[in-house]
């Protein structure tokens, strides 16, 4: 898991050093990454990981940190993506 988030992280979050180098817990926001950029690696984790952040989980804290992510993903506090579309 942490391997997809570091590969989303290097395309999507336009950070100063290669994902692969940071630690789990290394800032993104500290090492450049935006609001904007943030939101797009947001978008990009729902779509490889099939899920969709629920509206309480969309904060600051949440994209900080790769261990961050991780243990959201983890913890399942995602409902899955599309699901109202699946029963249409």
């Amino acid at each position: 898991m942490i391997e997809t988030i570091q590969s989303l992280i290097d395309r999507e979050a336009k950070i100063r050093i290669p994902a692969s180098n940071l630690t789990p817990r290394a800032n993104l926001y500290e090492l450049g990454m935006t609001p904007y950029t943030a939101i797009r690696l947001l978008l990009a984790i729902e779509r490889e990981f099939r899920v969709e952040f629920p509206r309480d989980t969309l904060n600051r804290e949440t994209m900080a940190t790769m261990e961050s992510i991780a243990r959201c993903i983890r913890a399942g506090q995602f409902t899955p993506a599309y699901e109202w579309r699946d029963a249409a």
